[in-house]
């Protein structure tokens, strides 16, 4: 059951102290593989994150909008990453996983629990040239590089993002590496950013259903400037 913005931030107040709405802004520079550091490993940016709040289960992205490009003389392309320049197969760095994918630059997201070191054994990678960018739900665990996109299947319908368990904070970015390929860098070249909208669907506190008389899954929506 999705509920009006208003009613959702007062039951986030109550059931878990959380009401902010806004959008993310992620730099085309805003290294992937640097979430949970406290500065740059590389020569990109920190990416932009997002604490999870407490009892959210899945998260939905319905705007996602801008353009990206590798160097000043390639084509931008869009949240669904560039189609002319081949496809991504990056390796693992800091305890997060690397991917596969079929296009370049697209933008990616990925979960961590605190504290994150960069020691951490990485998951195994996604292959999304063997599952696709037209998936309806993706579950991915702590540490693993996802696929992101526009947020919306080929038929203009809403993907969800599960939420795994124990994570807190989500990161988004991009995945970049000398031609696409192998160790990841080669950030500090890129330019343009992508603009999302990022909501949180979340299972209130059974306090706070009781409190407003409310039951299900409510939305609300975290900004990261």
């Amino acid at each position: 059951m999705r509920i009006s913005t208003t009613l959702s931030l007062l039951v986030v107040s109550a059931a878990a102290g959380f009401a902010n709405a806004d959008v993310v802004q992620i730099d085309a520079r805003s290294a992937i593989f640097d979430a949970g550091m406290s500065a740059p490993t590389m020569d990109g940016l920190l990416p932009p994150e997002l604490a999870i709040p407490t009892g959210a289960v899945s998260m939905t992205l319905p705007t996602v909008t801008g353009e990206v490009r590798a160097y000043p003389t390639l084509p931008f392309g869009g949240p669904d990453g560039n189609t002319q320049l081949g496809d991504t197969n990056i390796t693992s760095f800091n305890g997060i996983s690397g991917i596969l994918a079929p296009t370049t630059l697209p933008l990616v997201g990925v979960f961590l629990a605190n504290p994150h070191t960069g020691n951490e054994n990485a998951p195994s990678r996604m292959d999304f040239n063997a599952l696709g960018y037209d998936f309806a739900s993706l579950s991915p665990i702590l540490g693993q590089t996802f696929f992101i996109g526009d947020g919306q299947t080929s038929n203009a319908l809403l993907q969800t993002f599960d939420v795994p368990a124990g994570a807190t904070t989500l990161y988004l970015g991009l995945a970049d590496a000398g031609f696409f390929t192998g160790a990841p860098g080669a950030y500090a070249d890129n330019d343009g950013s992508f603009t999302a909208d990022v909501q949180f669907q979340v299972v209130p506190a059974p306090g706070a259903i009781a409190l407003l008389g409310l039951g299900g899954m409510m939305t609300i929506r975290r900004k990261r400037a």
